[in-house]
């Protein structure tokens, strides 16, 4: 299978992902084809013998079947970042396009799984636990390029597992979620060793520590500039706080 169509058929099951699944069947179905298309994505693209550029050998018909798929990922924002995408792919060599799609569909599921049900949140995790000794090879953890590619693969997928794991989710999450979560965190932990995963784990939460800094920074100014807009905030805020509350 051409490079290209695994990465359709992964981009496809990524929006397979935003719609709730309820047969366990389906679910397993659609975790074990997001395994194999990413493993085999990679795999692929990281071959010697594979000179031929990404782009090139995509199809007109599966350039106008890619952009569909990721204007259904993001509506908004789709078509932009396909065409990036597409450009950034243009100009790299072998290796470059293996960590920008790959990079890409970890984020992208990364995405997905704080925004949906725990039925496709236990599809994305599963997913990670399963991609992560593959796509990080302990081998090329000794080279810069492969450490910097293999961090960045690991911090895609650690990103929403340290979200749920340590309360920043944004939504009420169920017990048996976190704990899925947190037993994946330990083998991505167990894949790249303590170490790496110490520095990334810490990146994470300085990077979401900021973020939260800078929101709160932005809302003290707005409560100055704009109170009513604020006074909005704050109900809203309450209404989210109301609902989680009922939730539990």
């Amino acid at each position: 299978m051409r490079p290209s169509r695994l990465f359709f058929v992964a981009t496809s099951l990524c929006c397979q992902l935003k719609v709730l699944q309820t047969d366990d069947a389906a679910s397993d179905l659609i975790t074990q084809n997001l395994v194999f298309s990413i493993c085999s994505l990679h795999s692929f693209l990281g071959k010697n013998e594979c000179k031929d550029e990404f782009w090139s050998t995509i199809e007109h018909d599966e350039q106008g079947l890619l952009l569909k798929a990721f204007q259904q990922l993001d509506s908004r924002k789709g078509k932009n970042i396909y065409l990036s995408l597409v450009s950034d792919l243009s100009d790299q060599e072998d290796e470059g396009q293996r960590y920008l799609v790959i990079s890409y569909l970890l984020k992208t599921m990364g995405k997905i799984s704080l925004h949906v049900e725990d039925m496709q949140m236990r599809i994305i995790f599963n997913c990670f636990k399963s991609v992560s000794p593959k796509l990080i090879d302990q081998s090329r953890l000794l080279s810069p390029e492969g450490e910097v590619d293999c961090q960045s693969f690991a911090y895609h997928m650690l990103l929403p597992l340290y979200k749920v794991c340590e309360g920043f989710a944004g939504k009420v999450i169920s017990d048996d979620v976190k704990q899925l979560a947190e037993g994946v965190r330990g083998s991505i932990s167990n894949v790249i060793g303590t170490h790496i995963f110490v520095q990334i784990y810490s990146h994470i939460r300085k990077n979401i520590k900021s973020k939260r800094d800078k929101r709160k920074q932005e809302e003290k100014v707005i409560a100055v500039v704009n109170p009513m807009r604020n006074a909005k905030r704050k109900l809203r805020i309450a209404e989210k706080h109301k609902a989680h509350k009922n939730g539990k």
